[in-house]
């Protein structure tokens, strides 16, 4: 199949076969046809030449990219998503109407089929997973804001009951809370997924196979995205080897032809040595995704502290969302914020940015302080005839046109691309452009709400680099879990009205949503090994015991390592191999799977078992 955007080929001649109930991300840089391909596959888009085949049978479902209006309530918004039963319901109205026994009792089995009874429980169910209260089940539509109707289009499309799921993007709109949820309901998903994404953590958790679409090629790999990484990465570096292999050879060639070519003996040789030259050609190397550096301008002063804020009350109008919130902020800071959609993280960062007054408490600025703030709808407020270049000479008066190319180069916009309006631009080099803007006036204080939604894995990559070399202090909201564990070194809750910190990691915080174990929960102080004293003294023959149980599991743990070291290699072997059967990959990966699995339950018996000999 080929599909063109005017004489540009997106996808040019690929060819592959998704398995039944496989859940594929789909991944690629920016503008390399993602989002093309889902049209096609949804029929909005003709391929240019081949074929492309869904079986005629299947219900396919996708999230509306328009932003949704509706007189319906929110949780009949949601319903009308499964659009048999809608279609059932409305068929017993009219044979109701009709007294038609006959049509009555076979339109009551099909209802029962379609899980009528149920219905609206599980639409409130979906919607409550995706962040919405009870008390906003009965809101109609227009009444929720941008972002919380797309969660609502979302949620029309989940309760779908589909055989294919298209997804573009689905997390952008989310919080982390939110996507922790999603990605059990979509591993839960029985039919076919589809999902676009720049996020590896959600990639590697919801996925069984990555489609990646580069330059004009698509290619499906085996796996979730870090599999899919690492026999991608195999493969460019088995290619550099064969074309190094090849130049070699045709050095050798061109030195025989060029010292032969003109003698009459060796003619005939020197002539086949041209055609051999010419037959000798290296499969090209695989492009990878080119690199990507931001320059973030170096603050004019650090001031230390740069902020405080001390048993501050903040809200609109009466409606008081946080209250005896203290944070104290100094260079080199690197705060994640954590809670859910509602919860108080954006009054939060309006309160630090000095954007929301506090309603009671102190908020002290540093005399020199310079705050850099993106809020997600500056995105959307870039005025769309205005070219970059004219922004940033605007917002950064003292540059020069050469200063201000320089510095939009490295953020891609080079060339041409610097004088051309915004308003055609993708939304993701929109935000690239938001944020060049927010940097160049060399702030010392960044706080950034939800930074990387719209950008690509090689924009994300710039700025987590960016961001680890700024030396001012970092505030982060973000649903992206690699950017907020490469940027964060602590993490502040907001619950129930409070800001508090939190001292464990993402997981823990995964596992504290779940239920698994609430980190802080306990009315009781958590216990420190080898300082509780209430806790059991261990007795010599059972120290003993566990002694060598803990040594039996360091040797599993060892072993488990191994093969999943083994099945990592296996299976990037048997990518790079061109026979290799996707059955095997399919066993490989799963192997390797298994294997991570066990070392993982392992290692969690085995730190249990540590901390109970320190305690002893």
């Amino acid at each position: 199949m080929t599909l063109a955007r005017g004489s540009r080929a997106l996808i040019q001649a690929a060819t592959f076969d998704l398995p039944p109930g496989s859940r594929v991300g789909v991944v690629g840089r920016n503008g390399s046809g993602k989002s093309s391909l889902f049209a096609a596959i949804a029929g909005g888009l003709a391929p240019d030449s081949g074929s492309l085949m869904v079986p005629g049978h299947w219900v396919q479902a996708s999230v509306a990219q328009h932003m949704p209006h509706s007189e319906l309530t929110a949780l009949a918004y949601a319903l009308a998503g499964d659009e048999d039963l809608v279609s059932l319901r409305q068929r017993w109205e009219q044979a109701q109407q009709h007294a038609d026994g006959h049509e009555l009792a076979h339109l009551a089995e099909a209802l029962d089929h379609a899980g009528n009874w149920d219905a609206e429980a599980r639409a409130a169910q979906l919607l409550r997973g995706l962040g919405f209260a009870d008390g906003d089940l009965a809101r109609g539509v227009n009444e929720f804001s941008g972002g919380w109707r797309m969660r609502l289009a979302l949620a029309r499309t989940l309760m779908c009951r589909s055989d294919l799921l298209l997804l573009d993007e689905p997390t952008n709109h989310l919080d982390l809370d939110t996507v922790l949820w999603l990605e059990g309901w979509l591993k839960r998903y029985k039919g076919t997924l589809l999902v676009i994404s720049h996020d590896r953590d959600f990639l590697d958790s919801v996925c069984t196979h990555t489609l990646y679409l580069d330059g004009s090629s698509a290619e499906l790999y085996v796996g979730a995205f870090s599999a899919f990484a690492r026999q991608r990465a195999a493969r460019i570096e088995q290619a550099r080897k064969e074309a190094a292999q090849i130049e070699i050879k045709r050095a050798h060639l061109q030195r025989f032809v060029d010292r032969f070519k003109a003698k009459a003996t060796k003619a005939r040789q020197a002539q086949s040595r041209v055609k051999a030259l010419e037959k000798l050609h290296a499969a090209p190397v695989p492009a990878e995704e080119s690199e990507v550096h931001w320059t973030v301008p170096t603050p004019a002063k650090l001031p230390d502290p740069l902020l405080s804020i001390q048993k501050v009350a903040a809200g609109y109008g009466e409606r008081k969302v946080l209250d005896g919130v203290s944070v104290f902020l100094e260079p080199g800071d690197r705060v994640g914020l954590l809670g859910r959609n509602g919860a108080g993280k954006s009054t939060l960062m309006k309160l630090l940015a000095g954007v929301l007054e506090p309603m009671s408490g102190e908020r002290k600025p540093a005399r020199d302080l310079a705050i850099g703030y993106f809020a997600q709808s500056q995105v959307e407020e870039l005025p769309a005839e205005a070219t970059p270049l004219a922004l940033t000479r605007e917002n950064v008066p003292g540059w020069s046109d050469q200063m201000a190319r320089d510095y939009l180069g490295g953020f891609g916009y080079g060339g041409e691309l610097a004088t051309t309006p915004v308003g055609p631009r993708s939304g993701g080099e929109k935000a690239r452009l938001a944020l060049a803007l927010l940097l160049a006036h060399k702030p010392n204080l960044l706080l950034l709400d939800e930074p990387t939604n719209h950008l690509d894995m090689a924009a994300r990559a710039a700025l987590v680099e960016a961001l680890q070399d700024f030396p001012g202090a970092v505030v982060l909201v973000s649903h992206d879990r690699a950017l907020l564990e490469s940027c964060c070194e602590r993490y502040l809750r907001v619950y129930g009205g409070g800001v508090s910190d939190f001292d464990e990691d993402l997981d823990s915080y995964a596992r504290l949503l779940r239920g698994e174990g609430s980190p802080g929960s306990s009315s009781a102080p958590a216990a420190t090994p080898g300082a509780s004293p209430s806790a059991p003294a261990i007795d010599h023959k059972e120290r003993r015991a566990l002694s060598n149980r803990l040594k039996r599991l360091e040797e599993q743990v060892e072993k488990l390592t191994a093969a999943e070291r083994a099945a990592e290699q296996a299976l990037v072997d048997a990518a790079t191999h061109q026979g290799s059967n996707a059955l095997e990959l399919v066993r490989l990966e799963q192997a390797r799977a298994d294997a991570s699995a066990a070392r993982e339950q392992i290692e969690h018996e085995w730190l249990e078992l540590a901390e109970k000999l320190e305690g002893g």
